[in-house]
């Protein structure tokens, strides 16, 4: 999706990605580690900037890089520490639409900061229009509005992570996902948005 937005939080701003955030991102991706965390194929740097540019103009994926807030500093000199995603799966009018999230923290160094937290209710309450679902404050009035089709309706939002990523079923259910199945085949849990009163998964 095509979208100017800057997104600002305490601890990390969003960034559409750009064609400047390609060469970084590729070094990410050439970690064996994180093709496997992320279960992606290892592309070559103009492939890479291929998929950027396809990414940015698909209607159905919205993707931000995460940048540390540092004290000091502007947009070109905080550091990338990794990537937030949405990937749409047919249309909001559609009854078994579903809206797919992801996340990425590649910089090992900040990790466990509660970047991830903050990064996620940050784009769940862009794509959504509903920062109180994520316990977020109001976005600023400079952000713009999220691109067509977007907002969407909180309950259509879907993670699916491996069965053992504790870390991240509690990330996700602090954001009020839980966990409605467990998928066999793949060895990973589906979690849906609930709202409050959810349970906690392996309880």
């Amino acid at each position: 999706m095509i979208t100017d937005a800057v997104i600002r939080g305490d601890k990390v701003v969003l960034v559409p990605y750009r064609e400047e955030h390609v060469e970084k991102y590729h070094q990410w991706m050439s970690d064996p580690r994180l093709l496997q965390l992320t279960a992606s194929e290892p592309l070559t740097l103009e492939e890479e900037y291929e998929m950027q540019k396809k990414w940015r103009e698909d209607p159905d994926k919205l993707t931000f890089i995460i940048l540390a807030l540092e004290k000091e500093g502007d947009l070109s000199t905080f550091p990338m520490v990794g990537d937030v995603n949405l990937f749409l799966k047919g249309h909001p009018s559609d009854e078994d639409f579903e809206a797919e999230v992801e996340i990425m923290i590649a910089e090992s160094d900040y990790r466990r900061r509660g970047i991830a937290l903050e990064a996620l209710r940050l784009m769940l309450s862009y794509a959504t229009g509903s920062p109180n679902a994520f316990m977020c404050p109001p976005l600023s009035q400079s952000v713009p509005p999220p691109p067509k089709p977007l907002p969407i309706l909180p309950q259509s939002l879907v993670v699916r992570v491996s069965r053992d990523n504790r870390p991240s079923i509690s990330l996700f259910e602090k954001l009020r996902f839980s966990v409605v199945r467990l998928v066999q085949v793949f060895d990973e849990v589906e979690m849906r948005f609930v709202g409050s009163g959810l349970s906690t998964y392996g309880e």
